[in-house]
Parts: structure tokens; sequence; C-alpha cells
């Protein structure tokens, strides 16, 4: 069974109600899910983290991540990076417009840290930055989940 799909059989099992959070390790990673809805075609993403479960230093190259997480309605670009590769952040390049809602995805990696994608809403007249759920479908979170899983352990 790939990791992917072990997780997914874990929300399954575990998630009593649309809603929850779920961590699994897999390997010597560590995932973890928020979701906001859930039911047999697709989920509402919240968060979703990969770390290194024995502390250790994730070997994520982000440029790997933009070319390979293609699929996500969005294409994500390197934004931001340190010179030494620790650190980087990811959006969608471009982002959606909507009205005066700006959306993204935004992953930050730290290879020390791990890795974290969340979307957000920028209300261009409020000024104010919101995460908002992010809809995939099981075969979209499987996918996704399969890359960053094989991306972090290779």
């Amino acid at each position: 069974m790939k990791p992917a799909e072990h997780i997914i059989n874990q929300i399954r099992r575990v998630l009593s109600g649309p809603a929850g959070e779920i961590q699994a390790l897999v390997g010597d990673l560590q995932v973890r899910l928020q979701l906001a809805d859930w039911d047999r075609l697709g989920c509402l993403l919240e968060r979703l983290e990969i770390k290194h479960a024995q502390g250790d230093s994730l070997g994520l190259d982000p440029a790997r991540i933009a070319g390979k997480v293609t699929y996500l309605g969005e294409a994500l670009a390197v934004i931001e990076a340190e010179v030494n590769g620790k650190k980087a952040i990811l959006r969608s390049a471009p982002p959606r417009t909507e009205g005066e809602l700006v959306c993204f995805f935004e992953m930050v990696l730290d290879r020390s840290e791990g890795l974290s994608l969340v979307r957000y809403a920028y209300d261009r007249l409020r000024k104010e930055r919101l995460t908002v759920p992010a809809p995939l479908t099981i075969s979209t979170l499987d996918r996704l989940l399969t890359d960053l899983v094989d991306l972090a352990e290779n």
C-alpha cells in the first residue's frame, strides 16, 4: 500500500465527522492533515504539514516541488529562497483574483522545521489575509501526498 492510500484509509477510519485532523507516520516522515470537510469524493484541506519524525532535515528542493506539483489549479513558483537553500516560500503564480479577494496557495519549506501547505485569501479592501479551505478531489489529495512524500524521501 502506498503512503497516500494509508493516510486516506486512516481518514476514512478515524474521522467521525466531516472535519478533523489526521496524523500519520510514513517511514521517517510525520504527515499531518487538517480538513474542514471530507466525503468519499473530496475534501476541504485547511493545512498539510510534513516533518521528519526524528527531527532530521528534509531534503526537499523547492524547484523540484514547483516542477512536480502542477495540478492544484494554479502553478506554484518559488517566491523567496535563502541563499543556503534552508528556507523557501512557494506561492501560486499567478494567484486567482475573485473580486476584491486574491486567493493563492502558499507552501513554506524549512528543511529543519518541515513543509506546510495552506490556501489563503487576501482581502484588498480590509488588507487582511485569511486562511481558506482548498477544495481537492480524493485523487488530487492522493497525488499531492504521494508526490510530497516521494520528494521528501529522495
